[in-house]
């Protein structure tokens, strides 16, 4: 899985400066089966995460903020975007991000972790960066789910966790893991949806 690299202009302070966007892919997919709409409302993810930024936050709490590197869109928006876009892709079901008038399923997202986790040694800070070094570092996310039917009643619950190396510490690397990541979660999810479908 890639994610689609846009470049762009934005003004700081005055000043013009050059901007990567990034955006986790994920394929578009008509559904295929007949069931009830999967409806995903924006993810739930950490604070630190809460900016237009790509951030890189290692697993002892240190911090990069990329002013170069931003999402194309809000995260918790763009991670709930990719995952109805899996969830049709891998189960056939439709899916959505707007809560649909009907009958429909609830796949809330909880963003339990999403950093880089770098073993120890002289290069364990974020604020070390190895250039063009192979990377022994690796790109984690965690995230907790659950799956409601409208009424609220529950149909699974679970945390997962999902992990790719990444080929070096920069947000290009770190943005293409996380959407790789998030492909294989929804994956693991999908099995639970077709216990979800009405009795006739």
């Amino acid at each position: 899985v890639l994610t689609l690299l846009l470049t762009g202009c934005i003004i700081f302070d005055k000043k013009s400066e050059a901007v990567t966007f990034h955006q986790l892919a994920a394929p578009a997919a008509a559904a295929t089966r007949t069931g009830p709409t999967v409806f995903v409302p924006r993810a739930i993810i950490p604070s630190a995460l809460r900016r237009p930024n790509v951030v890189l936050l290692d697993d002892t709490g240190w911090v990069r903020v990329e002013d170069a590197h931003r999402w194309i869109a809000p995260l918790d928006r763009a991670i709930a975007e990719a995952a109805a876009r899996h969830v049709t892709a891998i189960s056939g079901l439709p899916a959505a991000t707007r809560s649909p008038a009907e009958d429909h399923l609830i796949l809330l997202l909880t963003v339990d972790k999403m950093e880089i986790f770098a073993p120890a040694g002289a290069g364990r800070s974020l604020f070390s960066l190895p250039g063009t070094a192979p990377s022994p570092d690796t790109a984690t996310l965690q995230v907790s789910y659950r799956l409601e039917k409208s009424d609220g009643s529950l149909v699974s619950a679970k945390t997962l966790n999902q992990a790719r190396p990444l080929k070096e510490r920069s947000p290009t690397a770190f943005a293409q893991a996380q959407a790789a990541n998030l492909a294989a979660l929804c994956a693991e999810i999908a099995p639970s949806l077709p216990a979800a479908l009405p009795s006739k």
